[in-house]
């Protein structure tokens, strides 16, 4: 073979190489990039909800894992149908079913998924076991948090984390950033949240003449130092003649609440709406609370956990916290004063002009924390 004969040869074969090469990396680069989204909380469930859609609007491709507790599972299937679902673990309320099977097992599980289908990123808001599968498996995770005063949890999860971000009521660290706002204002914003008035008919409501009331279980982590059915032990001294929608997490207490109250079926179809359109919302757990102040309802939380969260808007004056039966005269002042719509439409507008969107700003980071695609 003459060396013309081998330089051409060679020549070819390198041209092959370089076009096949591209070609690969090509493939490597288009398909479509993983997240897996843990969601262990109904408030965790509207926190992402807007975030799963953009991104698979974006063509990513979005698993949504879920702990089997309580009404979870159906609203999962109700609020993220087409989703790829999967539960991941179980809690039956006991601290050993949380323990076992709500953190240990669900932690084996998620390195079992991690490992099977290399997700590009992991996104959560307090989960532990996901940070610990992640971190065994060189996988990034994120977690958007509020809840600073949960020191050793924050403790593990930021051990574990590629980063966490909270609202602006921590010090900035290497592992800890901020975002502008609280993380109820994903999905409550102006910009994502326009409240329905027909949703009223269903239950034969009228604007602004009803209370909303959220009665939360003490059957899990957050609230298991915290009596319960707080709103139960008082809700017979709220004005008898007050229309009341309640929203009851445990409904073994169903029968003890004034027969005169609406009591939702979840999944409840629009819950914000009715927030929105309520004159109080009444909540025994803080999330409900702030959601209802974010939508410019005077909102009282009743239950006895302090939290930094709560404090930003207990400072702009659309949140107070009154631990059990102290709530009970506020209520019932409330309930005689004229609604003030305009102060409704001003405190969204002010949140809006000065908060961050929230949306926006997690899928920046997913963008930023990402595994590098070769």
């Amino acid at each position: 073979m003459t060396t013309d004969v081998v330089a051409v040869t060679a020549t070819q074969l390198i041209i092959w190489l370089i076009i096949k090469t591209n070609v690969m990396g090509i493939l490597v680069r288009k398909r479509k990039e993983k997240v897996l989204i843990d969601i262990k909380h109904p408030a965790q469930l509207n926190l992402f909800k807007g975030l799963s859609k953009q991104l698979k609007d974006e063509n990513w491709d979005v698993t949504i894992c879920y702990l089997k507790r309580g009404k979870l599972p159906k609203i999962i299937e109700s609020e993220y149908a087409g989703f790829n679902t999967i539960p991941v673990g179980s809690s039956r309320g006991s601290k050993f079913s949380i323990l076992w099977n709500g953190n240990v097992r669900r932690m084996f599980t998620f390195l079992d998924l991690i490992r099977k289908n290399r997700y590009d990123i992991c996104v959560a808001a307090s989960s532990i076991p996901l940070a610990m599968a992640c971190k065994l498996s060189g996988t990034p995770i994120i977690q958007f948090y509020d809840d600073p005063e949960r020191k050793k949890v924050n403790s593990l999860n930021e051990r574990f984390s590629s980063q966490m971000f909270f609202p602006p009521i921590v010090e900035k660290t290497n592992k800890t950033s901020i975002f502008n706002c609280l993380k109820e204002w994903s999905y409550l914003s102006p910009k994502r949240f326009k409240p329905n008035p027909s949703i009223l008919a269903k239950y034969n409501l009228t604007p602004y003449q009803y209370v909303f009331i959220r009665e939360v279980s003490n059957k899990s982590f957050n609230y298991y130092n915290q009596e319960d059915a707080i709103i139960c032990s008082f809700c017979k001294k709220i004005d008898a003649n007050t229309k009341v929608v309640l929203s009851l997490e445990d409904k073994n207490y169903a029968t003890k609440f004034p027969k005169s109250w609406i009591i939702l079926e979840e999944p409840v179809e629009d819950i914000h709406s009715l927030i929105y359109y309520s004159r109080l919302v009444v909540s025994s757990g803080d999330s409900m609370a702030r959601e209802g102040a974010m939508l410019g309802i005077q909102s009282v939380y009743c239950g006895i956990r302090k939290m930094k969260a709560n404090e930003l808007l207990i400072e702009q004056g659309i949140l107070k916290h009154l631990p059990g039966e102290e709530a009970v005269t506020c209520i019932n002042q409330t309930i005689d004063q004229p609604f003030n719509n305009t102060r409704q439409i001003e405190v969204r507008r002010r949140l809006l002009e000065t908060w961050d969107d929230m949306n926006e700003f997690m899928r920046h980071q997913i963008n930023q924390y990402k595994l590098v695609i070769k």
